[in-house]
């Protein structure tokens, strides 16, 4: 993650701080001194030191780093560390990591995360309700009611929402008009998509691909919307166990082998996205959030959204982050204040036009910055009613690593997917045996 160099974090301070940077593979962290006042009976003056971990890219943190500036001007004397983790390797990864600052007595005072660690988080207790501060606060009236619903568990809210993605079809709108080819229309199918990547994808004279017409994602969470638009998922409906060997996922998986083998339109999924073919011009297609946005500007790259096409339905998969405040947490009230500034109207509407993700205050997501690019950006709100959270069990690190690693086992041709979905099947319900004994001692 080298766009977060010292430099970088200079340019996006414009207020007096301290800062120190930690440059690890996986973590950027830096120590800013930020001061803070209350809108609540908290004494302005107060002296404390607050540990905040967000997440995300460029956009994220600048947006997050304007938060606490802002919460600067209420609290001038409390020291707030920030770290922000590019989840690079993925939510389970993220969760091990948490865990262990947890385990360790060094758990952060506030903590950004999305709604595959929440079921996790929630089940070993290690964050507080946040009902009180949401039903004091109206304007979170202004989120959609869905999200604080995927945000609850038990009937209590241990996470406020911030923004969110829904996995939608990228594509280059400049290779489809090189290649005559028309831009996907609302309600297409399963087949069109075919048709269309076969249409862009190009070869030179010696038979060698240049241009992929689509991307077979190599993520959990990019995949979802296939198997989703198929009626099904790879968990049962309350992710209790698995749903494997329902007939449709293994429907859905041999769409996807077909699109690499068959008819050659993607490569085999491989340990890396190809995000930078995508914004080189190498790929016409790939199945992506809002995130990408803020690259694709920089990029300045020709990009518009579709919804992605529909077999049984057009349902994709939504995920969303959250701030919570943790339960070891010395500065409870404090660190409730600052989720307040992080989940406000600002901080939303600074992520969304930067391209963070799309804003849950829908208010946020109606700015003419926002809806400007990409040129179908209003799709965003316009999918959410039919949109279903990503699969999100208290074992999620142990559910997606057997998931991914028997799904690019089954792209890749080393196991027949007949095969394939039986031993993923085998797995993951072994893993919830596991987890239904941890939670019973």
């Amino acid at each position: 993650m080298a766009a977060f160099s010292s430099r970088f974090l200079n340019q996006v301070l414009p207020f007096e701080t301290a800062v120190k940077s930690i440059f690890a593979p996986r973590l950027i962290a830096a120590g800013l001194l930020l001061a803070f006042n209350s809108v609540s009976a908290l004494d302005a003056n107060v002296s404390a030191n607050l540990r905040l971990m967000a997440f995300g890219n460029a956009a994220e943190l600048k947006a997050v780093t304007n938060a606490v500036a802002r919460f600067n001007q209420k609290y001038p004397n409390v020291k707030v560390d920030v770290a922000i983790d590019p989840i690079s390797n993925g939510w389970g990864d993220y969760v091990t990591h948490v865990l262990s600052q947890f385990n360790a007595n060094n758990a952060y005072d506030v903590y950004g995360t999305a709604i595959e660690t929440f079921r996790t988080f929630e089940t070993r207790q290690l964050f507080i309700p946040l009902d009180d501060y949401i039903a004091g606060h109206t304007t979170y009236s202004d989120f959609d009611p869905a999200l604080f619903k995927y945000a609850s568990n038990g009937g209590k809210t241990y996470f406020i929402p911030i923004t969110w993605n829904n996995i939608m079809i990228n594509y280059n709108r400049k290779l489809f008009k090189d290649a005559g080819v028309d831009f996907p229309k609302t309600g297409w199918t399963w087949n069109d998509l075919r048709e269309t990547a076969k249409k862009l994808t190009v070869r030179d004279a010696a038979g060698n691909i240049t241009q992929f017409g689509y991307e077979v994602p190599n993520q959990f969470f990019f995949v979802q919307p296939w198997f989703y638009s198929n009626g099904t998922s790879i968990l049962n409906a309350d992710w209790t166990a698995s749903n494997m060997l329902d007939p449709k996922v293994s429907e859905s998986l041999q769409f996807l082998y077909d699109l690499i083998h068959v008819d050659k339109v993607s490569p085999i999924p491989g340990k890396d996205t190809m995000d930078n073919q995508f914004m080189a011009g190498q790929v016409a297609m790939i199945s992506r959030g809002h995130w990408i946005v803020q690259n694709a500007k920089a990029a300045k790259l020709d990009m518009d959204i579709a919804i992605p096409p529909s077999k049984a339905n057009d349902y994709t998969v939504i995920g969303f982050g959250g701030y919570g405040v943790s339960k070891t947490s010395k500065n409870q009230d404090l660190a409730k204040e600052l989720v307040g500034e992080l989940t406000s109207f600002e901080t939303q509407k600074e992520e969304g036009e930067g391209g963070g993700g799309v804003p849950g205050r829908k208010s946020a997501a109606e700015t003419e910055a926002f809806l400007s690019f990409p040129p179908s950006a209003s799709l965003y709100y316009q999918t959410l009613p039919h949109t279903l959270p990503v699969p999100s069990p208290a074992n999620f690190q142990e559910v997606e690593k057997i998931f991914i690693r028997n799904y690019t086992a089954m792209m890749a041709g080393e196991i027949s997917i007949a095969d394939g979905v039986k031993r993923a099947d085998r797995e993951i319900n072994e893993s919830f045996k596991r987890l239904a004994e941890r939670q019973a001692k």
